[in-house]
């Protein structure tokens, strides 16, 4: 009796962890990118990654967000998809988009969760009901496209992948680098789409989607559940020949509210040459 009192004890501490607590401590997690290119030109600049917000106002989670962004001061910001909350209103992700700064720039791609409401999806990039660029804020929104950012130290490549296998993979496409030396990020919500590159290409893609699993899982049983990404890239980074992948854990949940030892972060990466 006393075993079953203790059992459900723990359970429900296990509950109330995953849902009040764990969504809310966002870590800051620094990774280190060793890379001779990417290296030359973004060493000593404060490069983030945020991703699957899953907004449905801006709350507690959404304002500590903002806090660490701002005292971080980042050089640039990199959004991987799924703003919005499934089929829910687009209102708070675009109030929050309108309160990002970096010093350079901020560059983004979409998510399947952006897309839920496709006749809503387009104000991401334009005004609602017409063709003219949005106003609201400041994200540059990479849809099979791609822009050359240029510093001092060089040229940095910025591509964004629409979707998972989207048009950049499609025939005609140039989606490699248009020469090895021009340093190049890729943005994908699906971290599925570093699979669609040749082994031998000298990039950085970074990608959200899998929120680590958010719950602690073997990667067989996400493998057994059909969830080929988080079996394959469920967080972290990632090497296969010359190219690299970092998967974020991303900031809200989906499905269910709870997370269990895999807290949402918000990724500072640390670039270096050598």
């Amino acid at each position: 009796m006393l075993g079953c009192f203790g059992a459900g004890l723990f359970i429900l501490a296990l509950i109330i962890y995953g849902i009040w607590i764990e969504p809310y401590h966002i870590e800051i997690h620094h990774v280190s990118i060793h890379d001779r290119y990417l290296g030359k030109i973004l060493e000593n600049k404060i490069i983030v990654q945020i991703s699957d917000l899953h907004i449905r106002k801006i709350g507690r989670r959404e304002r500590k967000v903002l806090e660490m962004l701002n005292a971080l001061k980042p050089d640039i910001i990199f959004l991987t998809g799924d703003y919005v909350a499934w089929k829910r209103d687009y209102a708070p992700a675009l109030d929050f988009l309108a309160l990002l700064r970096a010093r350079i720039g901020v560059w983004a791609v979409m998510g399947d969760y952006d897309y839920s409401r496709s006749r809503k999806s387009c104000v991401f990039c334009h005004e609602e009901g017409s063709g003219t660029l949005t106003r609201k804020h400041s994200v540059r929104f990479l849809r099979d496209s791609m822009e050359l950012v240029r510093f001092p130290e060089g040229t940095l490549r910025i591509e964004g992948v629409d979707g998972e296998g989207g048009n950049m993979f499609s025939p005609g496409k140039k989606f490699v680098p248009l020469d090895e030396k021009i340093p190049s990020i890729i943005l994908s919500h699906s971290p599925l789409n570093f699979d669609l590159i040749r082994d031998d290409q000298t990039l950085l893609m970074l990608a959200g989607d899998t929120h680590g699993g958010q719950v602690l899982l073997p990667g067989w049983l996400f493998r057994v559940l059909g969830y080929k990404k988080n079996a394959h890239y469920n967080q972290g980074l990632f090497e296969k020949g010359q190219k690299k992948l970092f998967v974020s854990r991303g900031i809200g949940t989906s499905h269910l509210p709870l997370r269990l030892l895999r807290p949402p972060e918000v990724v500072v990466f640390h670039f270096s040459p050598h």
